[in-house]
């Protein structure tokens, strides 16, 4: 069995050398002999090592192996620092010997002939900015000594400081101290999957091959990515506790849909679910609004990096804070829509066609340009005219349930004829029994089903959203699947708008048998 990771190794450099460089070689010749007259027959090594101001990072490439490579014909260029740059680097943590070496080598050759500005892939993949400005040629800010020394395999500059290796924020996040909460479980995310794709070749397994895949790093951000440039703000351990004491209650669960288990996991991942943004943000923050790679968006910003401390990445910043500022009602906590001209949860309906229409053009505010158009398709008089609206992901919290009504005025001006209307919700209670359709009263409370009904009206002249019912608190969430085929059947929540008008003249001359509901909103009390 194999493993393709999706990191980039230190094998990267066997990939460069794949590479045939003859034609190459010859290339770089005529271009760097318009630069410089003479080049030495000694490759890098060599010559780094004939050089005594650089003998401490030649012994640094002989710890790690790279005095073989840099012997060999194929073309890198090397930014050497000098002793005096190296001076108290110790080489005793060969890992962090090779993470220094690897931050000053590239394949291929780069000159200062006619550089501005431009990005080089080391070969640890790090991007580190190599430039000219005014004369002064710089890697990732430090100044080269001395530049364009062209050896037989390549060019050498020389710096008079290092350029310290900087940490993506993946690595970031597995190696700092106190991040140990948010470490955990990004890491229990990771998981190993069979890649049918390149485990068969023309139907014949060809061998067991697995691919490793992050629930954070697929869908949030792609840390471990060195061109993939995002803000973080990581709670440290104390924040982790905090933010998670304060989520948790929103997400109970029915035990026959894994009870805590469930709870925490909904938990972990919506406290991890808006630490990402995309570009670099510094301090202080100037936009008015910042939205996470989780498409929320957050007002006054500033306040969620404050007392954070900065720490540069090579892929962008990490704002460790002791403190998650973001509230409930902007990250997890928010509104619900459900659009009445939308199918996709399994509206219900009883004697009504349904249509979908546009109030483009018609000067009403309309939810998304369209409303859903309900007509009496009834048989008899004592049929009962209703539509059912299933609502998912409602949490274990408190709400305000509104119903959008249009008015028919949108098409007919001269009809101020208004809905006449009763509601009912379908949820489950506190001993995790489904109420099927508690009836919902004058003073908007949700009561048994048997309780009676009681009959609201719209108002005809505008768009009207009704409350419905007031401080609803439900006591378990109702999270969905939604990759789930089935999903549909997992919805536990619906409220149903029942036409209240008999269908006689008195009464249809008063009001209008057919709907116009543009959408529900449950809104979250806090």
């Amino acid at each position: 069995m194999r493993l393709k990771y999706h990191v980039f190794p230190f094998a990267i450099i066997l990939f460069f050398t794949a590479f045939a460089t003859s034609c190459v070689n010859e290339a770089w010749d005529e271009h760097y002999n318009t630069v410089q007259t003479a080049k030495s027959d000694k490759n890098l090594y060599e010559y780094i090592k004939s050089q005594e101001n650089l003998s401490k990072f030649s012994e640094m490439l002989e710890l790690v192996g790279y005095d073989t490579i840099l012997n060999k014909s194929h073309s890198f260029t090397v930014w050497a620092p000098d002793n005096a740059a190296l001076e108290g680097v110790s080489t005793a943590d060969l890992t962090e010997v090779r993470k220094l070496v690897e931050n000053h080598i590239t394949r291929y050759m780069f000159t200062t002939s006619g550089l501005k500005s431009k990005t080089v892939m080391m070969v640890n993949a790090k991007l580190v900015e190599f430039s000219k400005t005014g004369g002064v040629s710089t890697l990732a800010g430090k100044v080269i000594t001395t530049s364009d020394i062209a050896v037989s395999n390549g060019i050498l500059h020389i710096l008079g400081e290092f350029s310290p290796y900087r940490k993506n924020l993946w690595e970031f996040i597995n190696e700092t101290e106190g991040l140990d909460s948010l470490r955990v479980y990004i890491n229990s995310l990771t998981k190993l999957e069979f890649d049918e794709s390149a485990s068969y070749e023309d139907g014949v397994l060809i061998d067991s091959i697995k691919t490793e895949s992050n629930a954070v790093l697929a869908n949030l951000a792609a840390l471990n990515v060195e061109d993939s440039i995002y803000t973080a703000i990581l709670p440290d351990n104390a924040a982790w506790i905090e933010a998670y004491a304060r989520i948790f209650p929103f997400f109970k669960t029915l035990p026959a849909l894994g009870g805590e288990t469930t709870q925490r996991e909904l938990t972990k991942w919506t406290l991890v679910q808006d630490l990402f943004f995309r570009n670099r943000i510094t301090l202080p923050v100037t936009a008015d609004t910042l939205t996470s790679t989780n498409l929320n968006k957050f007002a006054n910003p500033a306040r969620l990096f404050q007392n954070s401390q900065q720490h540069l990445m090579s892929n962008g910043y990490s704002y460790v804070t002791s403190k998650l500022n973001s509230t409930a009602n902007e990250s997890w906590f928010k509104e619900i829509r459900i659009e009445a001209e939308n199918n996709r949860y399994g509206r219900l309906t009883s004697n009504y066609n349904v249509s979908t229409l546009s109030g483009l053009g018609t000067g009403y505010d309309i939810s998304f340009r369209n409303y859903a158009y309900f007509t009496d398709a009834s048989q008899s008089s004592i049929s009962t005219l209703f539509v059912s609206f299933p609502i998912p992901n409602t949490l274990s919290g408190k709400y305000n349930i509104y119903c959008v009504f249009v008015p028919t005025k949108i098409v007919d001006t001269t009809d101020v004829r208004p809905y006449k209307v009763k509601f009912s919700l379908k949820y489950t209670n506190s001993t995790g029994q489904v109420v099927n359709f508690g009836a919902v009263t004058a003073t908007n409370e949700v009561k048994t089903p048997s309780t009676t009904k009681a009959t609201f009206t719209t108002n005809p002249d505008a768009i009207d959203k009704m409350l419905v019912v007031k401080d609803f608190e439900f006591p378990y969430s109702n999270i969905i699947d939604f990759t789930d085929a089935n999903f549909i059947n997992g919805i536990s929540v619906a409220l149903k708008v029942e036409n209240a008008t008999a269908k006689t003249p008195a009464e249809m001359v008063k009001f209008n048998r057919n709907l116009r509901i543009d959408c529900i909103i449950l809104e979250p009390v806090q």
